[in-house]
């Protein structure tokens, strides 16, 4: 598995009716309106498919989740519950997962929900283009379904982390899809899933119109209808929004900045569990000092850097696992994760650098304005113990290049949310040294977990050696994202997952 890098969160899509000036101005897809029965709802990027299987895109995901659905789900809070399984079966050794089906369950194209889609959908993903099924269950060897209404699981090896995979708010890599619909529909225009939303139409690259699934399962959704407006312009959305064009947006802190105190709307700041990190190359001199990787570790103000990089809320101190995550420990508890500079210069001259010593960070320019601010803030801190630091700005193409390479000796980067923690304490293939034996064993016993709660607690220990050891990365901040909305609508309620599924609960008043 690899984690997520930064030129990875966003889909370059744009909207085709607007090609032509969307890059200077914006604008908004035509006949677009807000509605009595329903409500209206921009989002930056439009989906490059709506086949749950057919990218690993971020921004593609705020589509499927609509309407696709999972055996299980996560919480906000970051607990595993059923969702279209009422419940399943571990093995004592690990090795099998056995899921009983919710009754009743009903897919948009009025075939009944059975094992077999569920073992269809497993065995589909392994063709996935975009390597999911091997990233997120790399274990998985087959499923089957043993009845009309139970479906097993079988795994090559231990992996505690396949339930919470299995339970992505995001339906990332565990939408369930029917097998009639496969070989009947076009998945990648034509939505066919479980969920409290059914696709009326879509226009690519421009709205996706939705409407209440009658025979949905669970709570029918509040509004009659919704549309999902394609409007690549955070500007172009500020002024729908106030013109009434949409109801609602997520956007960045300065459009809030724009927005806040204006009549008729609410403006509100949402913690996410997408996290911003330095990764450090310890096959680099002089990183490969364990004294030096710690030094830096304790010049760095995680707060400050919050305050200055994002100033207006747009993101917050965070470690390793963010703090979305209830049972996450908070920076007191894990070692070198709060500021001591004294410290700091003295590990340096411990370490042969008594006068600091001179490197390099690397980052995407212009990714967004934080980004920037946040290079400029580190580079700051550094200093301040002695080691300075020179911003090397990168076009996207030969940042990723050298990333992948270890060709750097800092980097800024950054992850979207995983519903597996274990993917937040993982390091990535090629981009540092062989894994220390230490942490492997570490690693290895946390997949070995026999429940959720001994699974949470070793990715503790995880995140407590990787700090200790400054190794591979240290993490900086967790990203906030804005909704703003136009008052009278009730049910905003956007988790740290980001997960779009609160759409369902909204209305207004």
């Amino acid at each position: 598995m690899k984690k997520q890098n930064g030129f990875s969160l966003r889909s370059a899509a744009g909207a085709a009716a607007c090609a032509m000036v969307a890059v200077a101005v914006g604008c908004s897809p035509p006949g677009s309106s807000t509605s009595a029965t329903g409500i209206t709802v921009a989002e930056t990027s439009a989906p490059s498919t709506l086949d749950p299987q057919g990218s690993a895109l971020y921004a593609d995901r705020f589509a499927w989740q609509l309407s696709y659905q999972c055996l299980m789900t996560t919480t906000p809070g970051g607990k595993v519950e059923p969702e279209l399984a009422t419940g399943y079966q571990r093995s004592d050794d690990g090795l099998t997962y056995t899921f009983d089906l919710r009754p009743g369950v009903r897919f948009q194209n009025g075939e009944t929900l059975t094992a077999e889609d569920v073992a269809f959908t497993f065995d589909r993903l392994k063709s996935s283009p975009d390597g999911i099924s091997e990233e997120l269950f790399p274990t998985f060897e087959k499923a089957e379904a043993t009845s009309a209404s139970t479906v097993v699981f079988h795994l090559k090896r231990p992996d505690a982390g396949f339930l919470n995979n299995m339970a992505n708010p995001l339906v990332w890599g565990c939408a369930v899809m029917s097998k009639k619909a496969a070989a009947s529909e076009n998945l990648a225009t034509r939505m066919v899933g479980t969920g409290p939303w059914v696709q009326e139409s879509y226009r690519p690259n421009s709205e996706l119109k939705l409407k209440r699934f009658d025979d949905y399962w669970g709570q029918k959704t509040k509004s009659e209808r919704l549309s999902v407006l394609y409007v690549p312009g955070s500007a172009t959305q500020v002024s729908d929004l106030q013109a009434g064009a949409v109801d609602l947006i997520f956007t960045g802190t300065s459009s809030a900045k724009t927005l806040s105190g204006s009549d008729g709307l609410e403006v509100g700041t949402v913690p996410t569990d997408s996290t911003i990190f330095l990764q450090i190359n310890n096959l680099t001199a002089p990183f490969d000092n364990l004294k030096v990787r710690q030094a830096l570790a304790l010049a760095l103000d995680r707060d400050s850097l919050a305050e200055h990089a994002y100033s207006g809320g747009g993101a917050r101190a965070s470690l390793y696992i963010p703090d979305g995550e209830s049972w996450a420990p908070k920076p007191a508890e894990v070692p070198f994760s709060t500021q001591d500079t004294a410290k700091a210069k003295a590990l340096l001259a411990e370490a042969g650098y008594p006068d600091g010593f001179s490197t390099s960070l690397m980052y995407i320019s212009g990714y967004d304005p934080g980004t920037n601010d946040l290079a400029a803030a580190l580079q700051d801190q550094l200093a301040k113990v002695g080691i300075k630091v020179k911003l090397d700005p990168l076009e996207r193409g030969a940042w990723v290049d050298r990333l992948t390479k270890a060709q750097y000796p800092l980097s800024w980067n950054a992850q979207s949310y995983y519903s597996n923690p274990y993917q937040y304490v993982q390091p990535a293939e090629g981009r540092q040294g062989a894994v220390p034996a230490e942490l492997q064993k570490l690693l290895d016993d946390a997949l070995r977990a026999g429940d959720q709660a001994a699974y949470q607690a070793a990715l503790i220990a995880v995140e407590k050696w990787e700090a200790e050891n400054v190794y591979p990365t240290v993490t900086l901040l967790a990203t906030n994202t804005v909704v703003a909305y136009r008052k009278g609508l009730t049910g905003v309620e956007l988790p740290p997952s980001q997960s779009r599924t609160f759409l369902a609960q909204v209305s207004r008043g």
